[in-house]
């Protein structure tokens, strides 16, 4: 989390320090960016680095934190627009994130991120997981979710069951990156058909015959 002092910045310098971070971030993998081309990028003395963040760490978590942020709002965007309906809504939204993610301006940025740093870090960036991210979220989707069609009961069950559908897309993306590094590449097309694939089970369930259990 930055200091104090970062917040009392004006927002250009703010601004400048975090696009100097992704940039940076981009270029490498965390273990081989360095605080010096941070700097150097935002145009800011060393000592002042450091009376915002205690280290590249710490700018590191704040960056997935604020990406974190920012797709947390496009998929309460996409809720709203779909009038609360839960499975339309998360094959929208995830479509985006692969878009993004896979192909987009930032893909290079994700891929660091999801090689180079383990599964709690990857999965920041899809919804947040910051113990306030999730309460928001979880407050947000089930006052405005549509339940009617859904064996969602309570906040727990609606949780668990986003919860999967993220951990699907973190393992696709994963696998897609991963892929690409040993030498035979996936099609976005089949990541996304992947992913349509896994969130049908998720929503209609595998067995054949729904009627009764055949022992």
């Amino acid at each position: 989390m930055p200091k104090a002092t970062y917040f009392h910045l004006p927002e250009e310098k703010k601004q400048r320090l975090m696009n100097a971070a992704m940039k940076e971030f981009t270029r490498a993998p965390f273990a081989k960016a360095s605080i010096s081309n941070i700097i150097q990028i935002a145009e800011i003395p060393r000592g002042s680095f450091y009376q915002y963040f205690e280290d590249k760490e710490d700018i590191f978590q704040y960056m997935l934190a604020n990406l974190g942020a920012e797709l947390g709002s496009r998929f309460r965007e996409i809720v709203l627009r779909n009038k609360g309906a839960l499975i339309p809504s998360l094959r929208e939204f995830i479509n985006y994130a692969l878009d993004r993610s896979l192909e987009g301006q930032q893909s290079q940025l994700f891929q660091n991120i999801f090689i180079y740093m383990d599964y709690r870090s990857a999965s920041s960036v899809s919804l947040g997981t910051k113990k306030n991210h999730q309460h928001d979220l979880r407050t947000f989707l089930m006052d405005n979710v549509d339940f009617s069609n859904l064996r969602i009961n309570n906040e727990r069950e609606l949780a668990l069951f986003v919860h999967m559908a993220m951990g699907i897309l973190m393992q696709i993306v994963s696998k897609f990156y991963f892929a690409a590094r040993s030498g035979h590449p996936m099609d976005v097309a089949e990541a996304k058909r992947t992913m349509s694939t896994s969130l049908d089970w998720l929503e209609n369930g595998v067995a054949k015959n729904q009627g009764g259990r055949h022992d």
